[in-house]
C-alpha cells in the first residue's frame, strides 16, 4: 500500500472513503473530480493494487478563505497566497500507520515546489488534535461563515512551510 497519484477512475471512490469518515460534512464526487481536474498534482489516493485506503486534495488558495464544503472550485485563484489541504482521509483499518504523516509530507513538499510558505485547512470533527501534534496552529484570524458548510467545532489552522 502506498500513495500514488489520484486517476479520474479514482475519484467516486475517493469521495466514499471521505464520506465515510466526514458523516457530518457529506460531498459529491463531483467536488473530488473539480479538484483533480483543477489542479490534479495535489490529489493522491492511498492503496494497493486491490482496494483504495485513504486520500487527500490540496491546492493554491487564498488564506483565511476556505471554499465552500460540497462546491465545486472550477478554477484557481488568480493570486493565491498560501497552499489549501481540502481534505484528508483515512479509513480507521490504516490509521495510526504513518500514513497520515506521510501524506503531510507531501502536502508540505507541493506547498514549497509551489513557493508557498502556508499551508492551510480546516479541521472537523475530532481531527483538531491530529493536526497541533502535526505543528499546525489555529488560524485565529478566521471566523467561521456558515455559509460555507462547516459545523461549530471546525477551525482554521496553518503551518509554516
Amino acid at each position: 500500500m502506498h500513495w500514488r497519484p489520484m486517476r479520474p477512475d479514482d475519484s467516486a471512490t475517493a469521495a466514499d472513503v471521505a464520506n465515510a469518515i466526514h458523516l457530518s460534512y457529506p460531498e459529491d464526487p463531483l467536488v473530488v473530480r473539480d479538484r483533480l481536474a483543477v489542479y490534479p498534482e495535489g490529489c493522491f489516493v492511498l492503496a494497493d493494487e486491490a482496494r483504495l485506503y485513504g486520500y487527500f486534495v490540496c491546492h493554491p488558495w487564498v488564506l483565511g478563505e476556505p471554499p465552500a464544503l460540497n462546491s465545486a472550485l472550477g478554477a484557481l485563484p488568480e493570486k493565491p497566497d498560501c497552499f489549501y489541504l481540502h481534505d484528508m482521509a483515512l479509513l480507521g483499518s490504516v490509521r495510526g500507520q504513518g500514513h497520515a504523516l506521510t501524506a503531510l509530507d507531501m502536502v508540505l513538499g507541493l506547498a514549497r515546489a509551489g513557493t508557498f510558505d502556508t499551508v492551510f485547512l480546516m479541521a472537523v470533527g475530532d481531527a483538531h488534535g491530529f493536526w497541533e501534534r502535526a505543528g499546525f496552529t489555529r488560524y485565529e484570524a478566521y471566523r467561521p461563515d456558515p455559509a460555507k458548510g462547516y459545523g461549530p467545532e471546525a477551525a482554521a489552522y496553518t503551518r509554516r512551510v
